[in-house]
């Protein structure tokens, strides 16, 4: 299902990239209440500005958005961002609610399994194509924030980024999509700003590592659109033996970030 929704790029061709993403990606989700997913991470070749979560761990940011990003804590809360819709089954959620769903689920003695999978799936493109509602987006954005500092890195990495597209405009191309799914970042940046505001000085520090450079060899993505694969089964496929990052410190004077952001957001 992942596949039929998400493959719409190749993923980029960098297997050292790629490795690299899992292990940010997958020390990032080791921070929450579902490091037993088989979570799976990649870089999909498009210039546009987007990053996707598909139920059961998947995974997948732009090159256009990866190359927006200066260190690895940005790239930490984007992640980190993804993940709360999984581990708070947002999408999921949708679908089961959904008019379609439980058309489908009423009719399942009726129709057969191959049926049935495709009303799911079509669901599920549908509510990739409208986007969550607000408050979901709300939560990931704290949710990100929260596994970003437990991981050890800067809490700010998300807010970073989400100046930088508001910095872009409504305007801008590659962002068409990602403007008419998400709600505006200069909202979604108020909302971080009432919830982070009362405990500023608390929050700590972190690190802020460079973000690895795709390889000067792999040429830019096409600017058109990008002939379709299976790009998350592409994921699935990849050999990721390289360990997790090491564990970070929490920051200055043995701060535990953990502990200031359940405060902050109840977690």
């Amino acid at each position: 299902m992942a596949g039929r929704l998400l493959g719409a790029a190749p993923l980029v061709a960098d297997p050292a990239l790629q490795s690299y993403v899992n292990r940010v990606g997958r020390w990032v989700a080791s921070q929450t209440e579902r490091p037993d997913l088989p979570w799976h991470f990649g870089v999909l070749d498009s210039p546009a500005i987007n990053a996707f979560a598909a139920p059961g761990g998947y995974v997948l940011i732009t090159r256009g958005l990866y190359e927006m990003l200066d260190n690895e804590a940005q790239l930490a809360g984007v992640l980190g961002h993804e993940i709360g819709h999984i581990v708070r089954r947002h999408h999921v959620t949708v679908m089961q609610k959904s008019a379609a769903v439980s058309a489908g689920a009423r009719a399942v003695q009726r129709e057969t399994r191959s049926q049935l999978v495709n009303n799911l799936i079509g669901t599920g493109a549908e509510v990739f194509a409208r986007g969550l509602d607000k408050d979901a987006e709300f939560e990931a954005d704290q949710i990100g924030i929260v596994l970003a500092a437990r991981a050890g890195y800067s809490p700010y990495g998300l807010v970073e980024v989400l100046h930088k597209l508001a910095a872009r405009g409504a305007n801008d191309a590659s962002l068409a999509l990602l403007f008419k799914t998400h709600p505006q970042p200069g909202e979604r940046l108020t909302q971080l700003g009432e919830a982070l505001a009362p405990r500023v000085a608390q929050l700590p520090a972190g690190k802020e590592p460079p973000v690895r450079q795709v390889a000067a060899s792999v040429p830019p993505p096409p600017p058109a659109k990008p002939a379709r694969v299976e790009g998350a089964r592409a994921l699935q496929q990849q050999e990721e033996a390289a360990p997790p990052p090491a564990a970070r410190p929490a920051g200055k004077g043995g701060v535990d970030p953990g502990s200031i952001l359940r405060g902050i957001f109840g977690r």
